[in-house]
Parts: structure tokens; sequence; C-alpha cells
């Protein structure tokens, strides 16, 4: 009898044994596919890339210089972003430091400025960094009075009117010119205004001498208006710089790749095609196509660049020259705002 009872009652504890083992293989089964289903779904279903992810892309241009201006005109990156559902914004801007400021403000995500406007944002806390270089345009620029005018040199700016452009790269033109006639802020008497401020200022004769770059510079040379005492490239070797706004280029490095490449692209064709492109630029300008022709055939400086160690040094010493001179709030590292786009 007690020997048919452990009987049963071994036969009851190997049966409970056997479900509890079965429903443990069943919920570990579970588990098993939930996670496969889920790294399946995973590698099927991929995180998507930044292009997918932006709508529309905001570019700021200048209409007074080249670059992204003849992108725009050539449609490019339309082209190459619709398939992915992406539509570009252009917006024009008279000078680099308002372009600045719509970043800071995140309305612009990519633009083309002159050495300047970078570093007065950096200075300013504006989160920008620089994603590409151009070449030298310092030959675009010039220090100019009306042909007419008595000044014949840079040293008898002295107590002259002098247009300063301040936050722009022709403001330091204006500084590197002074200093080569050994003169100084003090010596003369500055006009702070705006670039298109400046132009109309130097028409009407309120100001004695102007920095300035082309076109306007190569229209006023082309009707004899204007006398050059300085160009840029003698004084004050410069390039411009693609800048875009961190969050941008942080989060849509592939974007910032399609971007400059299109600008390559647009650059290749405008080498190949000068009167084309000159007629292009005038049609988006107030400035005939034979100011264009001048300032693209003796003065180009195309090219998108990596930011490389020498200018990067370049900048910096710009930083340096203004914040020796108290034009800037602070000094800062151009390093720091440096786009690494494999990080």
């Amino acid at each position: 009898m007690l020997r048919r009872f452990r009987t049963k009652l071994d036969r009851l504890l190997l049966l409970a044994i056997t479900a509890f083992v079965l429903t443990w293989l069943l919920a570990l089964a579970g588990c098993n596919s939930q996670s496969s289903q889920q790294a399946a779904g995973s590698q099927a279903t991929p995180a998507s890339s930044s292009i997918s992810k932006l709508s529309v892309i905001n570019v700021g241009y200048q209409s007074g210089t080249p670059g992204l201006l003849l992108l725009k005109s050539r449609g490019l990156l339309e082209k190459q972003l619709a398939p992915q559902g992406i539509k570009v914004k252009w917006f024009s801007f008279k000078g680099g430091p308002p372009m600045m400021e719509a970043m800071a403000g995140n309305s612009i995500d990519i633009g083309n400025v002159g050495n300047l406007p970078p570093i007065f944002a950096q200075a300013g806390g504006n989160p920008i960094v620089y994603v590409a270089a151009t070449a030298s345009n310092a030959g675009a620029q010039a220090v100019i009075v009306p042909n007419d005018s008595p000044i014949q040199t840079l040293a008898d700016i002295k107590g002259k009117r002098l247009a300063i452009q301040q936050g722009t790269a022709l403001q330091y033109l204006a500084l590197k010119a002074l200093a080569s006639a050994k003169l100084t802020l003090n010596d003369i008497r500055p006009a702070y205004l705006t670039i298109p401020d400046s132009t109309a200022a130097f028409e009407s004769g309120s100001v004695d001498v102007l920095p300035i770059s082309d076109p306007y510079l190569a229209s006023r040379e082309l009707n004899g208006s204007v006398r050059v005492l300085v160009r840029g490239s003698d004084v004050a070797p410069q390039r411009a710089y693609y800048i875009a706004t961190q969050n941008f280029a942080q989060n849509h490095p592939d974007l910032i790749k399609v971007i400059l490449n299109a600008q390559r692209s647009a650059e290749d064709w405008a080498k190949a095609h000068p009167n084309d492109v000159a007629q292009l630029l005038a049609d988006q300008t107030k400035y005939k196509p034979e100011a264009w022709e001048l300032a693209l055939k003796q003065r180009p400086y195309f090219g998108v660049f990596e930011m490389k160690d020498e200018y990067v040094a370049e900048q910096q010493q710009v930083v340096d020259l203004f914040y020796s001179q108290k034009l800037i709030p602070k000094s800062v590292q151009v390093k720091d705002a440096i786009w690494k786009p494999n990080s």
C-alpha cells in the first residue's frame, strides 16, 4: 500500500516538473521569437538617414557674390534632393552679418560668407561651424576712391572719411590697408555702414574712401569712375567660407556633403561656360554681364575645399587681430568650430 502511494506520488511529482519545464521552454521560445522579430524589423527598416528626416533646407546666399548664387541659378540642388522629397528655400542677404543672425535664430541652415562674419558669430556665442572654404577672394576686393579724388595713396587717407562695413570681410580689408600705411582707426574718420549703405554713401560723396568687392568694384572699374588705392590681394589675403549651424551639421552631415558637391558641379560648369555664367549671374542681380565677366575672368575664387590647417590658421590670425584691437568681445579658437564630418 505504501509502495503504491509512493509510486503515485512520484508520478505526480514527475508530471508537475515536466509541466513546469515545458512552460519555461515555451516562455523562453516566445521571448526569443519576439527578440528575433524585433531584430529582423530593425534590419528590414533601418533608422532613416538624415536626408529622409528633413523636408526643407534653408540656404542663405549673398546676391553680390557668385558662390551659392551660382548654385541657386543652376537649380542643381533641387534636382538632386527632389527624389528624397526635400525642398530648397533660398534667402538673399546683403552681407554676412545678417546671415549669421538668421543662423542664430535657426532660420538658415547653411550659407556662404566672408572671413569676418563667422568670427563675430563665434565670439558672440552663435553655434556655427565651418564646413568648407573657397579659394582666395582677396583679388576681388579693393580700397577705392572717386577718380577725381585728391587722395593718391593710402597715406592720404589720414583724416578722411573711410567706410567701415562692420563685421564683414571688408572691415578686415580696411584695417589691413590702414596698417600697411602705418595708420589706425584713430587716424581716420570711420563711417560705420552696411555694405549697401556704404556704396550709396560713396556715390553721394558722404564718404571719401570705400573698401569694396566685386561685382560693384568691377562695374566701377569698367566705367572708369574710380581709382584703386590698393587691392585686397596685396594687403589682406583671405577667403570665403561655407558656414552651417551646429545643429544642421550634427544632424544632417549627408546633406552638407550633397550641398558642397552640388556647388562643385555648378562651379565646374561655370569654368567651362564663362560667358553663360556671366549672363546667368547678371539675370540674378542688378549688374551687367560685362561686370561679371571682368570679375570672373580676372579674379575668380571658385573652389570648395575641406577646412585645412592653413585655413584655420588664417582665420585665427584674424581673430587675434580683432581681439587685440578690442573689436570682438572675446578671443575664440577657430579650430573649435570646424565641422568634422566623420565624427
